[in-house]
């Protein structure tokens, strides 16, 4: 986004929205801040964009720093409005909260994570991410707990909060971050799934740590579970994952044997992704496979190189 484009989204403190957000929070008004939000249209819909909610966000943090009463009754409001815009910006007021207030910020967290708006869901995941990162014993202990809950959505939030834990600065964190998602790799809801492979190990914890994180993907590889198996090959789908052809040739030979459709169309896409970047060692891949009898049908799935 240039700053172009983003002072016109978000406007400026003497007009636009940014200006009616801050107008509300001076008279203490949290529904005003609501209403001006609503109130934008993003892409020709009704709501707001990303970037004005991250400045609101911010802007009433900065605000209701050092007032924990009034803040605890903004979180309050915007938490429980009816509308998906405060309840993301609940989510952004409540990570400056949870050193005060832990065990309320991460019940809400939790509320929220479990919320039926989508956008919202997506907040709390980055909320819970924010919190792992900040108290990584505590907020991990409870994510164990959550990555059993009857919710998907619950335990969805456990692959997005690892996702956003996942730095680069703290590599060391990964061997932890891997066993909290481990038991997730069983999980067949694909709302949970679709996150896990090709999103949290593909494209986070293969980045922030790639020797670790094949050296589990290997392992899971002989796993009996297809799910399981269908993560494993997801996660070299990825942007990230697919510049690890090296190391994913071996796990993908053995996943391709496999008689499951689930695994064997995510082994294809892996390949295709892998291709991209590798194009002559996959493509070789690729025609000796569709000589191999075990192997075969998964190289049907890959299709031939597309001339350009």
């Amino acid at each position: 986004m240039t700053a172009t484009t983003r002072t016109e989204e978000i406007g400026t403190v003497e007009e636009g929205p940014l200006s009616a957000v801050l107008a509300a929070l001076a008279r203490d008004d949290p529904s005003g801040v609501v209403a001006a939000l609503d109130g934008q249209l993003h892409h020709g819909r009704p709501g707001s964009p990303a970037a004005l909610r991250q400045q609101v966000g911010e802007r009433l943090a900065m605000a209701l720093a050092e007032q924990s009463g009034r803040v605890t009754r903004w979180i309050d409001a915007l938490s429980t409005s009816s509308s998906p815009t405060a309840r993301q910006v609940a989510c952004l007021l409540l990570v400056s909260r949870y050193p005060e207030d832990p065990i309320g910020v991460l019940g809400t967290a939790e509320l929220l994570a479990d919320d039926p708006h989508w956008e919202v869901r997506e907040a709390a995941g980055g909320l819970l991410g924010s919190l792992l990162d900040r108290d990584f014993d505590r907020i991990r202990g409870r994510l164990e707990v959550l990555r059993s809950a009857k919710s998907e959505n619950l335990r969805r939030a456990v692959v997005l909060a690892v996702k956003y834990a996942a730095r680069r600065d703290k590599p060391e964190r990964v061997a932890d971050l891997l066993r909290l998602l481990e038991p997730l790799l069983r999980d067949p809801e694909p709302y949970v799934r679709r996150n896990l492979g090709p999103y949290t190990i593909g494209d986070a914890l293969l980045r922030v740590d790639p020797k670790e994180t094949l050296k589990a993907l290997k392992e899971w590889s002989r796993d009996r579970d297809q799910t399981v198996r269908w993560n494993v090959a997801m996660a070299f789908s990825s942007a990230i994952g697919s510049f690890h052809w090296p190391a994913a040739k071996s796990i993908l030979e053995r996943l391709a044997k496999g008689p499951e459709p689930l695994v064997r169309n995510a082994v294809a896409k892996a390949m295709r992704r892998c291709r991209q970047r590798y194009t002559d060692e996959v493509e070789e891949t690729r025609l000796r496979w569709r000589k191999d009898g075990e192997r075969a049908a998964t190289a049907e799935l890959v299709g031939p190189l597309k001339k350009r």
